[in-house]
């Protein structure tokens, strides 16, 4: 049996692989057993070295989800889920709408398009990714063909 590296080694290896907020980093040091103060020791000295930002995290996890075309607002929401504050995200999130030029109503028509959906299944797939009931109902209404259309 291999000895556990320490919760600062643990954490290196984590961040390596990809952006982790602090939450993520945590809940996989916790999962892991490491004692509660090796892990927040941990932490505090990956702050310091700067290996781990939950404002470079959290661009980085809106730039992959803008890139899968997901909206604002869900976007939004995964970086709470991922433990970022509420005003960091929205920051995040602004920042990165305007560098890669994200637009809701654009990337929600690119969807319809690109799976080439119409009615009730491009409504409910653009619901799955977070857009507005409003934009929703008006991209669907101005699709040609099938007749099944969400109701208005």
């Amino acid at each position: 049996m291999r000895a556990r590296p320490p919760a600062l080694e643990f954490g290196k290896k984590l961040l390596a692989a990809r952006e982790k907020t602090e939450a993520q980093l945590r809940a996989s040091l916790e999962r892991k057993g490491y004692p509660a103060d090796e892990l927040e020791a941990a932490i505090a000295r990956l702050k310091a070295l700067r290996f781990l930002d939950d404002r470079r995290a959290a661009e980085a996890h809106a730039r992959v989800a803008f890139a899968a075309r997901h909206s604002v607002a869900a976007v939004s929401r995964k970086l709470a889920s991922l433990g970022v504050a509420t005003a960091e995200a929205q920051a995040a999130v602004a920042r990165v709408e305007e560098e890669v030029g994200h637009d809701d109503e654009g990337a929600a028509r690119a969807l319809i398009s690109k799976r080439r959906l119409t009615g009730v299944k491009a409504a409910r797939f653009l619901a799955g990714r977070g857009f507005d009931e409003g934009l929703i109902r008006r991209l669907v209404r101005d699709l040609p063909g099938d007749d099944e259309r969400p109701d208005d």
